[in-house]
């Protein structure tokens, strides 16, 4: 956000903001923060520090908050309740908005919050009216080599910009005719050296000046004279790529649709909201992706670790063998060892078989014979511990798969719940009234048919439980992690080669075998699948089935509902 754009946005804030009550704050992660106001009616404030884009705009979404505040939301809360907004002001051409808060019953009695939305060093801080930090949402400690120190009971310091970078008031046509003489008068070298001049705003100043130095000065100083009487007007430009841009100005230097709103605010909102959203669908999408993976770890270290204690105890097998043998020998107590013929192998080759010299040679078979009663225990239970991992195993790599789809909020998060609980992201939005997205994907193919894939264990249940006839075909990649697939059939059941090939062609798409050239494909009526005792969501067995090799790929005549 530029400054002319966020300048705009202020002034658009301060009538609709001034007066208000802080009734709550909310953290909803490392990055953002939600102010509930009260001015006759709700309001909710989103201040976001997230480094790619940091911004402050009225929402009117709902956001799920954590069960516990953050350490930053418990300070606020405790400290702006019931406080009063007395007045919204950005630094002078800077991103540093600073919100005044003042008791009702003690208006001299302040507080400000301060928002600087300057790309990596954007922050959230409470500041006394001494200006000194009374806590903030990141801290920069003095160990941590930063520019400035952030820490509760410093004195805040604005960021320092580096002596290369200026405001634009210190800008003159000297500096401009500067950069012309030296080859860099272009809209990257003049964004760097204007604070807060967006990439954008910088290439049509040039497009307009028509890489004239002073008259590129004067369309600033006009914007200055805008900014100083607060008459900017913020509209939406959108490329043909789906670049969308906020700007000032009219974009002249490239083809955009225009959009336009009734304020700065909306404006605003409308860019920025979306881009949120995504960006907590997939901060969430990591987390769960991590989680998912360390799961998977952990659990592979354990298949291994008894993997290696089955071949030990299988070494054991030969033990009752020995303890047979030694019953049939006379050896004198203390010795270490006996050489017998072994009656068990097909040659009767001779066997040395190590003894305890403590031990008479009846109790030396004893410990034979326990230690192989003792090894077949061990290998039942090993057996039956890797049978469960394997299960387990088989259900993390369908949730993996189904993440790598998952297309929407609701598929990720169910998938995180499964795995033991949602990740701490940010912004877990909502929907309010907005009906919650169905847990399958439906597809109408080429001849019209209807085809429905789960997007999850739970979108797999309900395709076999609420979705599927019992002449429906049901399928699925065969002895791999992948979604249920549901091809609906008219009645009497009849399925085309084709709408089987494309429903086939989906089930691979959306499975573990996603990259292969070819994947097998199992499929049958749905009649045939059944949960069995034990089973985890989306796990089954089929009784009968029959399979074709098709290539994993989105059937280009398939339309998505």
């Amino acid at each position: 956000m530029d400054i002319f754009t966020l300048k705009a946005l202020v002034d658009a804030l301060r009538p609709e903001l001034c007066g208000a009550l802080v009734t709550k704050v909310f953290q909803m992660g490392p990055e953002a923060l939600l102010v509930r106001l009260w001015r006759q009616r709700d309001l909710r404030l989103l201040l976001s520090v997230q480094a790619a884009a940091p911004c402050l705009y009225l929402t009117a979404s709902r956001f799920r908050n954590p069960q516990q505040p953050p350490r930053f939301a418990a300070f606020l809360r405790a400290h702006l309740q019931a406080m009063r907004l007395h007045d919204i002001t950005v630094r002078p051409y800077d991103r540093v908005v600073s919100f005044c808060w003042e008791q009702r019953q003690a208006p001299g009695a302040t507080l400000r919050l301060l928002h600087e939305l300057q790309g990596q060093q954007a922050n959230v801080l409470l500041v006394d009216a001494e200006d000194m930090i009374l806590d903030a949402l990141k801290y920069a400690p003095p160990s941590a080599g930063t520019r400035r120190t952030i820490v509760p009971g410093e004195r805040y310091q604005p960021f320092a910009a580096p002596p290369s970078r200026l405001l634009l008031p210190a800008l003159t046509v000297e500096m401009l005719q500067q950069l012309q003489a030296q080859g860099t008068f272009d809209a990257a070298h003049m964004q760097r050296l204007v604070i807060g001049l967006s990439p954008v705003l910088a290439a049509e100043l040039l497009h307009r000046s028509h890489g004239q130095p002073r008259v590129c000065w004067e369309l600033l100083q006009e914007l200055r004279q805008h900014y100083d009487q607060g008459t900017f007007t913020v509209a939406l430009y959108t490329t043909p790529h789906g670049e969308q841009h906020l700007s000032v100005l009219p974009l002249t230097h490239c083809a955009c649709t225009v959009t336009s709103f009734p304020g700065a605010q909306q404006a605003v909102a409308a860019v920025y909201e979306p881009s949120l959203e995504a960006h907590a669908l997939d901060q969430l999408r990591r987390a769960t992706h991590k989680s998912l993976q360390q799961r998977l770890r952990k659990l592979r270290q354990k298949m291994h670790h008894l993997a290696q204690d089955r071949q030990k105890l299988e070494s054991y097998h030969a033990a009752q063998r020995y303890g047979t043998l030694l019953v049939t020998q006379h050896v004198p107590r203390g010795s270490t060892s006996v050489t017998v013929v072994d009656y068990y192998s097909p040659t009767q080759a001779p066997v040395t078989i190590a003894l305890d010299p403590r031990l008479s040679l009846q109790d030396n078979a004893r410990v034979y014979f326990k230690r192989y009663r003792k090894a077949q225990h061990g290998l039942e239970k090993i057996q039956e511990r890797l049978a469960q991992c394997s299960v387990e195993e088989q259900s993390l790599e369908t949730l993996e798969q189904q993440l790598v789809h998952a297309e929407d909020w609701d598929t990720v998060e169910t998938i995180a719940l499964e795995l033991g609980g949602t990740p701490t992201v940010p912004l877990q939005r909502t929907r309010g009234e907005t009906p919650a997205a169905l847990p399958y994907r439906q597809f109408v193919l080429s001849d019209g048919s209807l085809v429905y894939c789960g997007k999850s264990n739970q979108g797999n249940e309900v395709l076999l439980r609420q979705v599927a006839a019992p002449e429906d075909l049901w399928l699925h990649a065969h002895r791999q992690a992948g979604a249920h697939v549901v091809l609906k059939l008219s009645s009497p059941p009849e399925v085309s080669p084709g709408a089987l090939q494309q429903a086939a062609a989906l089930a691979a798409f959306y499975s573990k075998g996603k990259h292969a050239a070819a994947v097998e494909v199992m499929y049958t009526p749905a009649k045939n699948v059944r949960k069995f005792r034990g089973a985890r969501p989306g796990q089954v067995q089929v009784s009968t089935y029959r399979t074709l090799e098709v290539t994993p790929q989105l059937p280009a005549t398939t339309r998505a509902m």
